[in-house]
């Protein structure tokens, strides 16, 4: 890309560097890392892989704190981003358009995150969620003009959707629909570790569309991916409500209610969590006990996303904080692009057409490479790239299809 002479002012143009609020790109760097942690087992083996019981020891515990402390969270944070920054842009869009066009613009800006979201779910990595954003954004425009009531309302029926589904399971799916997929299951491990593990780029990318096309049309990949869309919603939803009391603008004039809301929201987590083992945690079999199990997993999840975006918020009131978090800010500006990288690089690593370590990785080595491929690759990258350009290189793609003329 060549720098551009400076267009005239356009309200219609995505938020300047200089407009940002550096917060949310700290918090939108911080749920990269946190959702890399998550997804890098995925790129080691199978999706369908049964997961390893921890066995003790080192890794043993490393599967527990990743599932404690990481598992939803991370994703529920950037959703509840995603949900703010529809709030915000969609605002800005109707003050530059106020007799209308702005919701055609923002439906322009999803189609293309969705086209971008099937390129990488279709031919990269089965695990994608981008196309789960573009299609619930393009639910929020529908839902944009009903009342910050009826937006809670959903909040809360999506946080009891997974216990609702735990109990209805056995009436939605068949022992026919549990027994077909079982067998599905063994051959998609199978051709995943053919495919992933010693195939080419093209075999790779065959095997990914062969999944995804699985996941939209059998009964049960249906009944995960509802789930997934569900999850994704909780985040997205509360942080529409969030994007339209304009909090995050008025972030010093609500201290003490943050403060009061991070302790709450400590304190549901660990109630959540403690309910969650005491009902069989990950143990639990299909009866009353998983429904509460469920219930409170998923309670404490978004409780332990809250506490933790509050904490960052109120950390960020301290300058050495402010330094010491500032990288996360510039990986957190050019969010797209560093998610399509932890793809190729975490696939590179793993995958037969890369270096091939498919199957080999201990959940030790899953955390240390997640860890390290952020800190020593896309923090200084991120930081680099934004010292010689307003954007990132595909969010200038996605921004340039958005709104036209750019610069860069």
């Amino acid at each position: 890309m060549t720098a551009e002479p400076e267009p005239a002012p356009n309200r219609e143009l995505p938020l300047p560097a200089g407009e940002r609020i550096e917060a949310l790109d700290v918090l939108r760097g911080i749920a990269l890392f946190g959702i890399f942690i998550m997804n890098m087992p995925g790129f080691t083996h199978s999706l369908f892989t049964p997961p390893s019981p921890p066995e003790g020891g080192v890794d043993g515990w490393i599967i527990v704190l990743r599932e404690l402390l990481f598992a939803g969270k991370f994703n529920l944070m950037f959703g509840l981003l995603f949900g703010v920054g529809f709030s915000l842009q969609l605002g800005r869009l109707e003050a530059a358009r106020p007799g209308g066009g702005a919701t055609w613009v923002y439906a322009r800006r999803l189609a293309v995150l969705l086209a971008i979201g099937l390129v990488h779910a279709v031919l990269l990595w089965n695990g994608d969620v981008l196309v789960v954003y573009a299609v619930l954004g393009f639910a929020l425009l529908a839902l944009r003009r009903v009342p910050d009531r009826v937006l809670l309302v959903l909040i809360v029926l999506c946080l009891l959707y997974p216990a609702v589904s735990d109990a209805l399971r056995t009436k939605l799916l068949s022992f026919e629909t549990e027994t077909v997929a079982a067998f599905e299951y063994q051959d998609f491990e199978a051709s995943n570790d053919a495919a992933f593990g010693h195939g080419s780029f093209a075999d790779a990318a065959l095997e990914t569309a062969r999944v995804f096309a699985w996941g939209y049309s059998s009964p049960l990949g249906l009944f995960s991916y509802a789930a997934f869309y569900v999850q994704m919603s909780t985040g997205i939803l509360f942080g529409a409500v969030v994007g339209r009391r304009r909090w995050v603008e008025r972030l010093p004039a609500l201290r003490a209610p943050m403060h009061r809301a991070q302790l709450g929201a400590l304190g549901l987590a660990l109630c959540g969590g403690a309910l969650w083992f005491a009902f069989g945690g990950p143990a639990s079999e299909a009866d009353g006990g998983t429904i509460a199990a469920s219930l409170a997993r998923t309670v404490g999840r978004a409780a332990l996303m809250a506490f933790y975006a509050l904490s960052i918020l109120r950390l960020l009131e301290h300058p050495v904080a402010v330094r010491l978090l500032r990288p996360f800010s510039f990986a957190g500006r050019m969010p797209l692009t560093n998610y399509l990288l932890q793809t190729l690089m975490a696939s590179f690593i793993f995958y037969g057409w890369g270096l091939g370590y498919w199957g080999h990785a201990t959940p030790r080595l899953e955390v240390s490479l997640a860890v390290g491929l952020f800190v020593v690759v896309q923090l200084p990258l991120s930081a680099w790239w934004l010292s010689r350009f307003k954007y990132g290189p595909v969010e200038y793609v996605w921004r340039r299809l958005t709104y036209g003329r750019l610069s860069t």
